[in-house]
């Protein structure tokens, strides 16, 4: 009987050492499936709709930030709207609806206030919504396309079987630069970079503009986060 005792005993804790350890391991697994959760942005069906969502969205974000202090909550609703606020711009861009300097300016905001949202950088969203509004309100639909501006400063990336190519990309050092980020895969990827705090999903068999820069001289990593183990590179600026 004192035998069966110690046995039933040893059994009893190893059972209670044995579950921390499977619920840590469950919740990395739960951490990495969140990674890959995202909002999806309301979706736009003309260019009228897709400004005034634009301002719509502003004037939310506008009433958010009018807290002293952010609460966490409070970034995470930018971040959401900042889904929509996508879907608008990459509207607008696809039907060269406005001149594309002001579409780029609203682009690049538009850009910013997504990947400072996510990471909870209250400074940076203020600082890029600041820039946003403005460039929403210069946004004038119909009127007579610039020139089409010189491809100097224009790198593309290409997307394909989920790996970039090419994988290293030399820039000047203190310029803004413009990559064309081109999605030949079926799959939508997102584009992120926590180095030059850039991100974007580009659905499958589309193009999107990623504005970076000026940066300083360096090593600037940048990766696909739906296929984290193959889509990876660099920006070399220099």
């Amino acid at each position: 009987m004192k035998k069966l005792l110690l046995v039933s005993t040893v059994g009893v804790l190893f059972s209670a050492i044995a579950v921390p350890v499977l619920a840590e391991d469950d919740h990395d697994h739960d951490h990495d499936e969140a990674r890959v959760e995202h909002y999806e942005g309301h979706a736009i069906a003309t260019t009228e709709e897709a400004l005034k969502t634009l301002k719509d969205e502003n004037a939310e974000i506008a009433g958010i930030l009018k807290s002293e202090k952010l609460e966490g909550s409070q970034l995470e609703q930018i971040h959401e709207i900042s889904y929509t606020l996508e879907n608008a711009i990459d509207k607008l861009i696809a039907e060269k609806a406005a001149p594309q300097g002001q579409l780029d300016a609203v682009d690049e905001a538009v850009q910013a206030v997504h990947h400072a949202s996510e990471n909870h950088e209250e400074a940076k969203v203020r600082e890029w919504f600041a820039k946003l509004e403005p460039a929403v309100d210069e946004i004038k639909l119909g009127e007579e396309q610039a020139a089409a501006p010189s491809e100097d400063g224009v790198y593309t990336i290409v997307i394909k079987d989920h790996k970039f190519t090419p994988e290293e990309i030399r820039v000047p050092a203190g310029e803004k630069i413009k990559l064309v980020v081109d999605n030949q895969d079926p799959t939508p990827e997102e584009f992120e970079s926590d180095d030059f705090r850039r991100e974007k999903i580009i659905a499958g068999n589309t193009q999107a503009t990623i504005f970076v820069g000026p940066l300083k001289p360096g090593k600037y990593h940048f990766f696909g986060e739906f296929n984290l183990d193959t889509a990876n590179g660099y920006l070399i600026v220099e």
